[in-house]
This record gives structure tokens, sequence and C-alpha cells, in this order.
């Protein structure tokens, strides 16, 4: 699994409201089975949450709303049918952890 990857969301129950995880992850960091994402969700669901801290992304025509501040680790296992990659949006991504943690 490579960092940026975008899953369907594994949890059943959370699924209507986040059909998407992204996986935030370093490549270079293989600890363990679980895997550290953010939850999507269709920007039309959430359209004032755009923002620095919940950046927006773009995947088949349909934007998302990265949602950094819900965390998660999910089992690797579970994340079975990637969707799409968003290296292309590294920078925002990035951005929005280093706001959460560090405030910059």
């Amino acid at each position: 699994m490579a960092q940026f990857d975008v899953f369907t969301n594994p949890v059943t129950a959370a699924r209507r409201a986040y059909p998407l995880v992204i996986g935030l992850q370093s490549d270079l960091i293989a600890l363990g089975t679980e895997v550290v994402v953010a939850p999507m969700a269709p920007r039309r669901l959430l359209p004032g949450a755009a923002g620095r801290l919940t950046p927006i992304v773009r995947i088949e025509d349909q934007d998302y709303v990265v949602i950094t501040q819900s965390l998660t680790s999910l089992p690797a296992r579970d994340l079975e049918r990637r969707i799409a990659n968003l290296q292309s949006y590294r920078q925002s991504l990035m951005a929005a952890v280093d706001l959460l943690f560090f405030g910059v």
C-alpha cells in the first residue's frame, strides 16, 4: 500500500457518510498490521467544510473532503479495493497534517 492510496471505507456503518478513506502513513513505516487513515466525505454533504485542515480532492469527477482531524487506524487487510492514489495532492494533504499536529 502506498501513501495517499484511497480505498472504499471498510467500516460498513460509516460508509454512507464517509465512503472512502485515504492512507496517510508513510510508505517507509510498516509497523504492525494497522494503517493510519483519514475518512473522506463527498463535498456536497459538507459544503462549508473546505479549508486547510480539510482539503478538497477530486476523484473521478467528484470532489471529496479529507477530514484530517478524524484520523484513525484500520487493519491493512481490510483495505482491499484501491480506488486511486492522490500523490498529486501531497502538498495540501501534508499541510493539513502539519496544521493538525504542529499548528503550522
